[in-house]
């Protein structure tokens, strides 16, 4: 038995989406895939790799879900909390879990946040044969939108209001995608901590809101990388408003000769950029400030 979930992006409305802002979100080309395989051996034995690499182990005892050996007894209670999560939903689902041998395999890079949590969850949740939204909801205070992002085939817009959400298929194919460039900034954030430090501010930001939702349903019908860099700007003020930070055109990119647009939690993870001088001067420019993960358009963003 085999599952797919794509990693993912938010590029418009990161932490206003939790205010119910319409946010622009993109499937990924990387994924996580889940293997289940029947096995002689009690317990559920659960693998998970990185790029083909094994980097956790663990195995429990499913009639009192206790940790029998593992290589990260943080990671392997989190698990255990998503699985748990999943059996409260579906009560069946306990007994898939004995005599099963788990492989997973991200082939992308962890640290990346690209979605290793929510690809997870997913593939849980078709395991288990529940809906991925209800499973994130009973294990997480964040929006959902990259567990519904995850088996999206293409660009969507998200909107969660309250306990439920909404998804719009949405077409984002900028007629100038070769000058937008995606870079890993090599701090990956704790998006968890992110999400309840800024759910503690009780502001419901309804004016910012409304603008980051006219720039979501803007930006991605821009005509021009001109108009593109625009709605760029606006949203980095937004946001920074909101949060008190500078932007990172401001510190990261100070000397950039482009726009810059922090993507997820600020100062960490993806950034992503305009460019129009070509890969190879992107990638000489950005070494010199310590940064070599970069991505094209079209190499990251699923399309419909």
């Amino acid at each position: 038995m085999n599952f797919r979930s794509n990693g993912k992006l938010l590029i418009t409305g990161e932490y206003l989406v939790l205010k119910g802002a319409d946010s622009l979100a993109v499937p990924l080309n990387f994924q996580q895939t889940i293997q289940i395989e029947k096995s002689d051996n009690p317990g559920l034995n659960w693998i998970s790799k990185e790029k083909g690499n094994a980097w956790f182990q663990v195995t429990y005892d499913t009639s009192l879900f206790e940790i029998t050996e593992t290589n990260d007894e943080k990671t392997a209670k989190a698990l255990a909390k998503i699985l748990k999560a999943a059996i409260d939903l579906n009560s069946e689902f306990q007994n898939k879990l004995e005599k099963s041998v788990v492989t997973t395999n991200m082939d992308f890079e962890r640290q990346w946040g690209f979605g290793s949590s929510s690809s997870l969850i997913s593939n849980i949740a078709f395991w288990a044969g529940v809906d991925p939204f209800e499973l994130h909801k009973k294990i997480s205070s964040g929006s959902g939108y990259d567990v519904v992002t995850s088996r999206a085939e293409g660009p969507v817009v998200f909107n969660r209001d309250a306990d439920k959400y909404t998804l719009a298929k949405a077409q984002f194919l900028p007629s100038f995608k070769n000058d937008i460039y995606f870079v890993f900034l090599g701090t990956k954030q704790d998006s968890t901590k992110s999400v309840l430090e800024f759910n503690q501010k009780k502001k419901s930001f309804r004016t910012e809101v409304e603008q980051i939702s006219q720039i979501s349903r803007h930006l991605k019908k821009s005509k021009s990388l001109e108009d593109f860099e625009y709605y760029i700007k606006e949203h980095e003020q937004i946001i920074a408003s909101v949060l008190k930070q500078k932007p990172i055109k401001e510190t990261i990119f100070k000397n950039f000769q482009g726009e810059a647009k922090s993507l997820g939690a600020w100062g960490g993870d993806f950034a992503m950029l305009t460019w129009q001088y070509g890969r190879e001067k992107l990638i000489k420019d950005l070494e010199k400030i310590n940064l070599n993960t970069v991505f094209t358009f079209d190499e990251l963003i699923k399309q419909w």
